[in-house]
């Protein structure tokens, strides 16, 4: 299935579902002509095969709630849940391929024999054919030096605009510049094992001293929306209006300073943030810290390599630390990466209230009952905090103005209609093949 905006499912490899047995199973049935690269037709019996390896590689231990996937007709399969669940439904999200070390699946393009950087379109595809032939997909050492490069001409789309290049860009009469907000979103995880983080009103008041439009302003250069929580804000089960944390720096100083009601210099108040070793990470971090600064709390800020960042979060040896964490459009996501067990979740983020918030949300039956824990869930993340959710990051795509894309959905990545892209019959952006 793929998943809309709003965390609803929408059709994919599967056209057509029914719910039955009170929502314990899902009946799917699946397009017809679907084949995949290697010219091998995907049919429910190959589906009930793949699907649980499928769950499995895209989330873990949470597949084991599935009791079984049947074929029952030549298109379509059952697939049943140990118990009726909203929030496991949204598994149906995971990518089909078969087994093997080769990328074998269903897509508009496959990788070309013999090579990781060329895509092949796929003429079999199911909903047609692209209308681009080959991909060709070049690195580059930095996005300046990507853009560089649009802008003369020799490449036909940059994958990701930093928020440096955007202006340049967006002034070009060459590029087409396309933005949406990502599923991902900055935010600040704490160890709340860690002294200076175990209190809750400590870590309440940490959030309340954070001005989230200034850091979107002053480090994303407006390229970002405020966030309170890491739940995707166009979630349909989400209650309207929704609560957030207000910037209020005197209510954290009078939380963190009781005797002093004050802003001053907070002894004790003292932990380490560290953040992959990136310029926009550390232009979040560093605002951060002087917001934080302005109530008496010294945040140190530590960059450090991918490799030291993941060793530090599996050993719980950080304060804190900041992270872009996928978290939309579903609920799921967020249970996979703050359930404090989960296998998303190696740094242990999360506590005990988010734990049983995310319980009663796997638990709900029926939609009343999931949007009210869908609504408890947000709550305990303004209650007992975890960390510091900051900003839903803007994501801007560049492409040639060779090229014609279709008019996209608010919102969507242009990529998603790349079978539709076709080659621009116009003279002046034709000196490139």
């Amino acid at each position: 299935m793929r998943v809309g905006e709003d965390g609803r499912f929408g059709p994919a490899l599967a056209d057509k579902w029914t719910a039955a047995s009170n929502g314990r199973t899902l009946l799917l049935t699946l397009r017809p002509g679907i084949k995949f690269h290697d010219g091998t037709p995907l049919d429910a019996k190959t589906m009930a095969a793949l699907l649980p390896a499928g769950l499995r590689s895209f989330w873990g231990s949470l597949a084991d709630e599935v009791d079984h996937v049947t074929a029952i007709r030549e298109d379509t399969i059952e697939i049943g849940f140990r118990r009726p669940s909203p929030l496991l439904q949204e598994m149906l999200e995971a990518t089909i391929r078969k087994p093997g070390a080769s990328i074998i699946g269903t897509g508009p393009f496959m990788l070309a024999k013999d090579s990781t950087t060329t895509l092949r379109a796929n003429a079999d595809y199911y909903l047609g054919a692209p209308r681009i032939s080959e991909v060709q997909v070049t690195s580059f050492p930095s996005v300046r030096t990507a853009w560089a490069e649009l802008l003369r001409n020799r490449t036909d789309m940059l994958w990701e605009v930093g928020p440096d290049a955007f202006d340049s860009l967006q002034s070009s009469t060459t590029v087409s510049v396309f933005t949406f907000i990502k599923h991902y979103q900055y935010l600040i995880a704490f160890n709340t094992q860690a002294p200076a983080l175990r209190s809750r009103d400590v870590r309440r008041a940490l959030n309340l001293a954070i001005d989230r439009p200034e850091i979107v302003r002053r480090a994303l250069n407006g390229h970002g929306v405020s966030s309170s929580g890491p739940i995707w804000p166009r979630y349909w089960a989400l209650p309207t209006p929704l609560p957030t944390f207000e910037f209020d720096p005197s209510r954290a100083a009078a939380i963190l300073n009781p005797s002093h009601r004050t802003a001053k210099r907070t002894d004790g108040i003292r932990f380490t943030c560290i953040f992959p070793s990136d310029a926009v990470q550390e232009r979040i971090a560093l605002e951060v810290k002087r917001q934080l600064q302005a109530v008496g709390v010294e945040m140190d800020v530590q960059a450090v390599s991918q490799d030291e960042l993941i060793d530090a979060e599996k050993n719980r040896k950080f304060d804190a630390v900041l992270i872009e964490g996928v978290s939309a459009p579903t609920v799921l996501r967020v249970h996979y990466l703050w359930e404090s067990h989960s296998q998303g979740n190696p740094g242990g983020f999360g506590n005990a209230t988010v734990d049983a918030a995310l319980d009663r949300v796997s638990r709900a039956e029926d939609e009343p009952t999931y949007r009210d824990a869908v609504s408890g869930l947000h709550q305990a993340f303004l209650d007992d905090p975890p960390g510091i959710f900051l900003a839903w990051t803007e994501r801007v795509r560049a492409v040639s103005k060779r090229f014609v894309v279709p008019p996209l959905e608010a919102g969507r990545d242009p990529l998603a209609t790349i079978r539709l892209w076709s080659p621009r019959d116009d003279e002046r952006y034709s000196d490139r093949n």
